[in-house]
């Protein structure tokens, strides 16, 4: 049975959709705009916000999912691509999900950015952003409670990540000049030093990730509705 939840607990397992869910729970665990359930406490973890649903599931009751998201109705569901197959929400694409050991070592140093510089470098082609405001709240409120981290380089690079306990998720990364891409990524895993570091990676950007010694897991998937 999926019943909401105010204790998501923890899993031995991690994948890209439970670190997104950690990292609301965080910082979003007293706020009733994001709703938690659990399936029979352990089979799966569900986020609602906004409309936009994550689902990780453990070893799930799939038909109950289904039933679930068609009365719930989000706008978007983010989960692993054979559990979106399965309960009928199928992708238009697969996400490869990738990820890189700890690593440890001093970050280079890069420039004091504000959100809204942050903001203007990540909005590039190929990057889904929500509207400004919404952002700098999210990533404000984040920043603000030591659950996010950044590396930029004015007018260069930028790049994000959420974190939660030993994992961490990349949000967003992008390059305007050749070779700050990896620049960018060599020193947020060393701002996340001792983190496992994840990414959600389209699979024409696999080999920039894998020259940077990431691993491909998985694929995961974006379905939306009305696509």
């Amino acid at each position: 049975m999926i019943s909401l939840t105010d204790d998501i607990g923890r899993f031995e397992e991690t994948t890209a959709e439970l670190i997104k869910i950690q990292c609301l729970y965080d910082c979003y665990k007293a706020d009733g705009k994001v709703l938690f359930w659990c399936q029979d406490t352990d089979r799966a973890v569900i986020s609602l916000t906004d409309g936009n649903m994550i689902i990780h599931n453990r070893c799930a009751d799939t038909q109950e999912l289904r039933e679930f998201a068609e009365v719930l109705d989000p706008v978007c569901i983010f989960s692993d691509y054979d559990t979106l197959c399965s309960i009928g929400r199928k992708p238009e694409e697969r996400i490869n999900v990738m990820s890189h050991e700890p690593v440890y070592g001093e970050c280079d140093g890069g420039d004091i950015l504000s959100s809204k510089e942050i903001y203007g470098l990540l909005d590039t082609e190929g990057l889904s952003l929500p509207a400004y405001p919404y952002f700098a709240v999210d990533y404000c409120r984040r920043l603000n409670r030591g659950k996010a981290d950044y590396f930029g380089i004015s007018g260069k690079c930028a790049v994000i990540t959420f974190n939660s306990g030993k994992n961490a998720l990349i949000n967003g990364i992008a390059s305007h000049e050749k070779g700050y891409g990896s620049l960018a990524l060599k020193n947020i895993l060393k701002i996340n030093q001792g983190r496992r570091v994840y990414v959600c990676c389209r699979d024409k950007v696999t080999k920039f990730y894998e020259k940077n010694g990431f691993t491909r897991l998985y694929y995961a998937g974006y379905w939306v509705k009305n696509k």
